[in-house]
């Protein structure tokens, strides 16, 4: 065998090498950056439905009722936030799909670029110095149950009716076990401060 064969077979197995070398890491740095792209993109969980209006420059985050349910009412959680920096806007009331009204109790005004916040989910600082906290209860029936959602309207004197789905929040626990009972009559919480009518 001459030399130059020799020669041309290492340097035909070190470009291999290297070759193979090269693709391999490229095959880990694009899987790495596939990773980093999906962990950036991922939302924190939370317990309850959120829901931009674009043209109404509204949000609403995390909106669920907490758990227990007392036997016919819920305790809703959320927050309703103004996107406008310029113009307030009021939480009229808040309605179900068969139009019965919540309870609110509290300063519904809703400042430009403000928040207003509903009854503290567990575990959060229902006392912090910056947050003031409507107490709001809602109709439950047997249409609520736990991995299932009911439609509710947020009524605002500029933004107007706002629906969203929103879950109870109960746990592991059973519908039975979540206290979950049908309410005495169709208009059961209709003598709540909401002012909101209809979809």
């Amino acid at each position: 065998m001459s030399a130059r064969t020799v020669s041309t077979r290492r340097t035909a197995t070190a470009v291999a090498g290297a070759l193979l070398a090269a693709g391999a890491l490229l095959s880990v740095s694009a899987c790495g950056a596939g990773q980093i792209s999906q962990t950036a993109n991922q939302v924190a969980a939370v317990n309850g439905a959120n829901q931009t209006f674009v043209d109404q420059k509204i949000t609403l985050t995390d909106v669920h009722v907490l758990y227990p349910v007392s036997g016919s009412q819920g305790k809703l959680a959320f927050v309703l936030t103004n996107l406008n920096p310029q113009q307030g806007d009021k939480l009229k009331g808040i309605t179900d799909e068969k139009g019965r009204a919540a309870t609110i109790s509290g300063d519904t005004t809703l400042t430009a670029g403000g928040s207003l916040y509903g009854t503290a989910p567990a575990g959060s600082n229902s006392k912090a110095a910056d947050i003031t906290r409507l107490t709001v209860t809602v109709p439950v029936d047997s249409t609520w149950r736990p991995g299932l959602t009911s439609k509710l309207w947020f009524h605002l004197e500029k933004a107007g009716s706002l629906p969203i789905d929103v879950p109870i929040d109960a746990g592991a626990a059973s519908a039975s076990a979540a206290g979950i009972t049908v309410t005495g009559g169709e208009h059961a919480g209709e003598h709540g401060s909401g002012e909101g009518s209809g979809h």
